[in-house]
């Protein structure tokens, strides 16, 4: 048994369409890898050589501004992919928990995709997915109200760690409060309020530590 064949996030993977053969003989070229948290498996300016699936754990891209200050422009679950383009990285991936990651050389994948035209697809579909998340992160901040921000956001990330469009009802925020601060352009303070406000409106039910429950009047705003 190789550790393709045990992998969760392989349906969502460039494996996805690979038979038992296929994935024996990738299996022989990739790599997985774990990662510490804090450390990071892209660094804003270095070249991209590898695309990597996160097989588990979460990570936040972080970019520099030209002030000095960082600017969480998101955060990756398992099944995304970091690295996907070629060049020098327009971002810092940093691990927030203990994770593990699959790694590709861009120039097997060159040589997979002729032999696999599904995985030129995936790959293709997976870039286009990336443009809707910037997307709607414009969108998210141009909300009018911190509680809109903090709802969508809630909203995003109980789908992510399902990895589908169904909602979990009770979500686990591996990210630090000051990471969706900034990540929503919102102060500390007003995270903070905003948490308790929503408690009071019944769209949170508990909000302990790094755990969020959902309210009926969240679920009944869909």
């Amino acid at each position: 048994m190789n550790f393709c064949s045990l992998c969760d996030v392989r349906p969502q993977s460039i494996c996805a369409e690979m038979n038992e053969d296929e994935i024996r003989a990738i299996s022989k070229t990739m790599a997985h890898h774990s990662v510490k948290e804090g450390h990071a498996i892209a660094t804003e300016g270095e070249p991209v050589s590898h695309l990597n699936i996160i097989v588990s754990g979460t990570f936040r891209l972080v970019r520099m501004l030209e002030d000095g200050r960082r600017q969480i422009t998101g955060f990756m679950f398992p099944g995304d992919f970091v690295g996907m383009s070629r060049g020098d990285s327009s971002y810092t991936a940093e691990a927030l928990e203990p994770s593990l990651i699959c790694s590709f050389a861009h120039n097997f994948l060159d040589q997979m995709s002729e032999k696999h035209p599904g995985i030129k697809d995936r790959l293709i579909a997976r870039g286009s997915s990336e443009l809707a998340k910037a997307q709607d992160h414009i969108v998210l901040l141009g909300k009018n109200t911190a509680e809109e921000r903090v709802l969508s956001f809630l909203k995003l990330i109980g789908r992510a760690r399902r990895g589908d469009d169904r909602l979990s009802t009770r979500i686990y925020l591996s990210m630090p409060r000051q990471d969706i601060a900034d990540f929503l352009g919102l102060r500390m303070e007003t995270l903070s309020r905003t948490f308790a406000k929503l408690k009071k409106t019944g769209h949170l039910k508990t909000v302990s530590g790094r755990f969020v429950e959902l309210g009926e009047a969240f679920e009944r705003a869909g």
